[in-house]
């Protein structure tokens, strides 16, 4: 929306406001808006094709000017293999029922999401910290990881 100003001459943005993780977590419970095939696509780049997988999200950097990508598809693909890990896991080796629930949701929500988080943060602390250049010629614009 387009900045609107007010009587002390202020600017305010009409409406919501959301930031990028409300718009993110929001597009997880909304199917339809995640584009699975890139994301399957993706990830067998990954395995085979580690350049094509970069030089296609180096376009997305170049295009967007923003290196992570605005589609939860990806995290909600890879929770669900680490999920039939652990239940293919649990069928091999699990005692009871109760027990295979907790290996599978400790597997997708500590061992995965909360690690990642943990792992990201401090890599994205660390470089944004020590591994940038501090006094850059005046034709570069100074860059920092987004998280």
């Amino acid at each position: 929306m387009l900045p609107t100003t007010t009587a002390n001459g202020g600017s305010q943005r009409r409406g919501k406001s959301h930031g990028y993780f409300s718009t993110y977590f929001r597009r997880i419970v909304k199917p339809r808006q995640m584009d699975f095939e890139y994301t399957f696509w993706l990830m067998l780049q990954l395995c085979i094709s580690p350049k094509t997988a970069y030089r296609h999200t180096s376009y997305h950097k170049q295009t967007k000017n923003q290196w992570a990508r605005d589609d939860p598809a990806f995290v909600v693909v890879l929770c669900l293999l680490v999920a039939l890990a652990a239940t293919a896991y649990c069928v091999t080796y699990g005692d009871n029922l109760w027990h295979s629930l907790l290996t599978i949701l400790s597997a997708v929500l500590v061992d995965c999401l909360l690690l990642g988080v943990a792992i990201s943060t401090a890599c994205w602390f660390i470089a944004n910290r020590f591994l940038r250049k501090k006094n850059l010629p005046q034709h570069q614009v100074e860059q920092h990881l987004e998280w």
